[in-house]
């Protein structure tokens, strides 16, 4: 079996769990109805409750209640159509609801093509599904949000009241999906402009939360946003999840369409909107209360035959068939259950390492970008200052090799062993952790940047032992002296927010190991850290670490692996 061109919408709606299944089962017959206008649906089988709803259309619904007070619905149809068939997919499903905490149900919806094992045309052209009408129809039914982003099925305006909003949803770290910006034309009269917008958004909804700044609301959001992170001139910039504007680098995975491409080629200008997002939402990791659903609707119910009219003289033989024939039904039918979990579980670790790959290859391809203008920049430099040389006489020695390579570590664990040649920095952590970083196919790149942060808090320490700088490491690198070692500022984070230190869970995780020297009961918090690698999301590694530069003139790093967990983790 094999899936082409899925389309996929999760999100989430402030709704108790009854309003969320009239909802759901409302615009679904909804659909229905319309499909039935142009293909051989039934709708009064539908109503019915019947499985077979035409010919070659089958429908299948689970309800299903747990004992937390956790509760899911889930429907799937499967139209069958040249060797394959369309599978739609929707679970709506509500977790286990806090005390005195806001409703929230979740909604999934999947539409593919499913090529059986009997089509055998590899040479067919895959098929892709375009937005669903029962996608459109929930996007207009519920208040869709993508934690504070509201999915609209066109963008929303924004104004200068808003632009404050705006950055928050765009910098939320709890944001899944990408955020489509566009901006204003200066010579096209904003209403005429604001329609093109709409154009090249129209296969987004679902996909992105989606905005247009009005002429006035797109010079205080350039402003705050900073030049390489803005969108100006009618162009249209898509502002992937984990943004952080106080890092440069992180700029390019914040593609920009510009306004020439926009008007030389709509449809293909569309087609690139649509392109990345359609990519991330098909095979992104699921949120966690979805995580450990399956979309296998399991409707596994063999028809038990009705007991046999019995003579005096057959009773005791037929009635001893009549229950082993039952027995057997029943053990069949558990088996076939046992078959459902089995694939539903098989489902959902699939769709684990997919999320985990496509999550790698946007961070590989994030700092592999980064690297390129790094590099690209100090080819520059080297240009101008081997022409200043030879302007200033100097010819020979602008071509003369350094004194010795410089070599970069490309292994973690190898930047652990290099910490016996410094004095001011102290791994107290777990190696084993560190280890298991090496299976991704980014580590050596993870071990070039942890080499540099460990170089930066060598001289930092240094520096504040000797008097010779007074502020915190994370100021080092905002600031940093002239000739020194220092990362990107917006690489450190001095604490963690307020939902992290009043989990138990979170703070316990933080905990970390240190000597006795530093704290009697051997483990402090560990708050700050350092983000590891190009990408901002929860698949860069993050380092831990305690200054105690003050105390024992050393800085502890208590944890170097996977982000550990926060609200959006939970």
């Amino acid at each position: 079996m094999v899936t082409f061109g899925r389309y996929r919408t999760v999100f989430h709606a402030a709704q108790e769990p009854a309003d969320a299944f009239t909802d759901a089962t409302r615009e679904l017959r909804s659909w229905l109805v319309d499909k039935a206008k142009h293909k051989d649906i039934d709708i009064s089988a539908y109503d019915a409750g019947r499985v077979r709803l035409g010919s070659g259309i089958i429908f299948l619904h689970n309800a299903r209640s747990d004992e937390d007070g956790a509760q899911t619905r889930q429907w799937q149809l499967r139209e069958h159509q040249d060797g394959g068939y369309w599978l739609s997919s929707l679970v709506v499903h509500a977790p286990p609801k806090p005390k005195n905490a806001e409703p929230r149900t979740w909604f999934w919806l999947d539409v593919e093509y499913v090529r059986t094992a009997h089509d055998t045309d590899d040479d067919r052209k895959p098929i892709q599904a375009a937005i669903p009408g029962i996608a459109r129809k929930l996007l207009a039914a519920v208040h869709a949000r993508d934690h504070w982003a509201e999915l609209s099925p066109t963008p929303i305006l924004i104004r200068p009241d808003r632009v404050e909003d705006l950055l928050e949803i765009l910098t939320d770290e709890e944001r899944r999906l990408p955020a489509v910006v566009a901006s204003p034309h200066s010579r096209i009269p904003f209403d005429v402009w604001r329609g093109k917008v709409e154009e090249v958004t129209k296969f987004l909804p679902g996909l992105a939360s989606l905005y247009i700044l009005d002429p006035l609301a797109e010079a205080d959001f350039n402003k705050a946003m900073g030049g390489a992170f803005g969108v100006w001139g009618g162009a249209v910039r898509t502002y992937l999840p984990d943004l952080d504007p106080a890092v440069d680098e992180d700029a390019v995975r914040h593609r920009v369409l510009s306004e020439p491409r926009i008007q030389a080629d709509a449809r293909r200008a569309t087609q690139l909107l649509a392109g990345l997002p359609r990519r991330l939402a098909a095979d992104g990791r699921l949120p966690g209360p979805l995580s450990k659903l399956s979309r296998t609707v399991v409707s596994v119910t063999s028809s038990l035959p009705k007991p046999p009219s019995l003579s005096e003289e057959d009773t005791g033989s037929s009635l001893v068939a009549f229950q082993r024939e039952i027995k057997d039904l029943r053990q069949e039918n558990g088996e076939l259950r046992e078959l459902f979990e089995m694939a539903g579980h098989e489902e959902k670790k699939l769709r684990e390492e997919i999320a985990d790959s496509q999550s790698d290859l946007v961070d590989v391809s994030a700092d592999l970008e980064a690297a390129n203008e790094k590099i690209a920049e100090l080819a520059d430099w080297v240009r101008v200052l081997r022409r200043r040389l030879k302007e200033a006489g100097r010819a020979a020695e602008a071509y003369v090799p350094a004194e010795g390579p410089t070599n970069l570590p490309t292994q973690l664990p190898e930047v652990l062993d290099r910490l016996d040649g410094l004095d001011r920095v102290e791994f107290t952590g777990d190696i084993d952790v560190v280890w298991k970083l090496e299976e991704k196919a980014q580590s050596s790149t993870w071990a070039q940047t942890a080499w540099q942060v460990v170089l930066a808090f060598q001289e930092y320490a240094d520096a504040v032992a000797e008097g010779k700088f007074k502020g915190d490491f994370r100021h080092w690198c905002v600031e940093p002296p002239s000739g020194v070692a220092a990362i990107s500022a917006g690489k450190v984070k001095s604490d963690e927010s307020e939902t992290v230190r009043n989990n138990i869970k979170m703070r316990r995780q933080r905990n970390l190991p240190v000597p006795l020297e530093v704290n009697f009961l051997g483990r402090v918090h560990m708050w700050a850290h350092i983000r590891i690698g190009g990408g901002a999301g929860m698949s860069s590694p993050r380092l831990h670490f305690y200054d105690d530069v003050h105390g024992t003139g050393k800085i502890y790093i208590g944890y170097l692996g996977p982000h550990l967990d926060v609200k959006s983790t939970n």
